[in-house]
């Protein structure tokens, strides 16, 4: 009975998510009590251990969402993402989808480091106009600039921090070889479809030109090139030298301001600081969520109902693994049940705890959904906004894009079973 009660519990907030009547900021926390409610856990330890023990345990995850999106704007606020922006949109010559190949690529690149809402308008401000400027019809534009954007999302190293909160790996161990492995195998991939994908629809816009044109001559001065490195720096520390996140994104946003702005190095800082936390306040509400989400289906008498059901799940065999997570992928829209972001986190704990996978075969499925999520989810509010400036409708993405993101998971979850099952 108490199985079928949490099982209810699921489906009402999934579907009050899905129908926009509850927005996931306030949904997960009340799941999280109603989950605590509903197996009966005394009053006085679920205020402390799911509420308020909840709030804090992905504490590392926001703090590095901040991180990153003071980096983002420390990049904002010396022009360094402008300069190579426009940098890249005269490398393409007046060829519009080499001009798109080109602002694809920096957009990618950028988003191994920024996070945030703040980031994807700043950088979409600047994209977006060039690539319709030039022809590039409006779904289009949109569609390419979603999938640069998961592109480089699969190596944002605050990404990977929530990650590693959610399956417990050890902060202070060194970033595991295969998830690195694993991650350049899917970026491959992605890599790939985005190519074709890219190619296949401008054969379909005829008026668009693919190969290069000669450059245009840069008429404004930018900022010295060695800062065009500064998205690597933070990447280049964590996953090669070991650094946490935060010095990481310290380290990179310091190496920016030195080599842009080195006279107004405290203001520069400081003010990014205080308009990163900003930027970073949604993505922290919505972690403090989860946490108690998590804590919530932790609970010994949670584990107990379900975890006869979870037993069951076809996860297994290298075979039913990749089917599984494949077919049912588009469960990740609308903060549906494969969603980390939204009522998945309770499905992948559970997973998790209960031992159906191991941590890296789990975490394999989970990025690969994650792309699906990422590119697709109307509920997403960089898909939102990207549909709303270019004009067209967020749902005309979602249908343009699920079949080439389906395929990306499906390649992802090869390699993860290859490498983990």
């Amino acid at each position: 009975m108490t199985a079928v009660l949490l099982l209810a519990v699921f489906a009402l907030f999934a579907t009050l998510m899905f129908l926009r009547r509850l927005p996931a900021l306030l949904a997960l926390p009340a799941m999280a009590a109603a989950i605590a409610i509903v197996v009966g856990d005394p009053l006085a330890h679920w205020l402390t251990a799911v509420m308020a023990d909840g709030a804090v345990r992905l504490a590392p995850a926001y703090v590095a969402v901040a991180a990153g999106a003071m980096l983002g704007r420390v990049m904002m606020s010396t022009g360094i993402a402008e300069d190579v922006i426009r940098r890249a949109a005269e490398f393409g010559g007046d060829r519009p989808m080499v001009v798109a190949g080109a602002l694809m690529a920096v957009t990618a690149v950028l988003f191994t480091s920024l996070t945030g809402l703040g980031a994807i308008i700043m950088v979409g401000s600047l994209v977006l106009p060039i690539m319709m400027s030039l022809g590039v019809p409006r779904r289009l534009t949109a569609i390419l600039f979603l999938l640069a954007f998961a592109t480089g999302f699969i190596f944002n190293i605050a990404l990977w921090r929530l990650y590693r909160e959610l399956l417990q790996l050890s902060p202070a161990a060194p970033l595991p070889r295969e998830i690195v492995t694993f991650a350049v195998g899917l970026a491959a991939i992605m890599t790939t479809v985005v190519a074709g994908y890219a190619t296949w629809a401008a054969r379909r816009a005829p008026e668009l030109r693919l190969w290069s044109a000669p450059a245009r001559p840069s008429r404004k001065p930018g900022v010295p090139w060695p800062a065009w490195l500064t998205p690597f720096v933070p990447l280049v520390l964590y996953v090669g030298s070991g650094w946490r996140e935060v010095p990481a994104f310290l380290a990179g946003a310091l190496y920016g301001i030195l080599l842009t702005r080195p006279r107004t190095i405290v203001q520069t800082l400081l003010s990014s600081m205080i308009r990163g936390v900003e930027d970073a306040a949604p993505a922290a509400i919505l972690l403090v969520g989860i946490g108690m989400l998590l804590n919530a289906l932790l609970l010994p008498e949670v584990r107990v109902a379900l975890a006869p059901l979870v037993a069951q799940l076809p996860v297994q065999s290298p075979i039913s693994y990749v089917v599984f997570f494949t077919v049912l992928s588009p469960l990740a829209l609308y903060r549906g049940p494969l969603n980390p972001y939204g009522v998945g986190v309770g499905v992948y704990s559970l997973m998790l705890a209960t031992g159906v996978l191991p941590a890296l075969a789990l975490l394999a499925a989970i990025m690969s959904i994650v792309q699906v999520q990422n590119v697709c989810d109307p509920t997403n509010t960089h898909n939102v906004w990207v549909a709303t400036y270019t004009g067209v409708r967020v749902e005309d993405i979602t249908i343009a894009t699920l079949p080439a993101m389906m395929l990306v998971c499906l390649g992802g979850l090869l390699v993860g079973a290859w490498l983990f099952l």
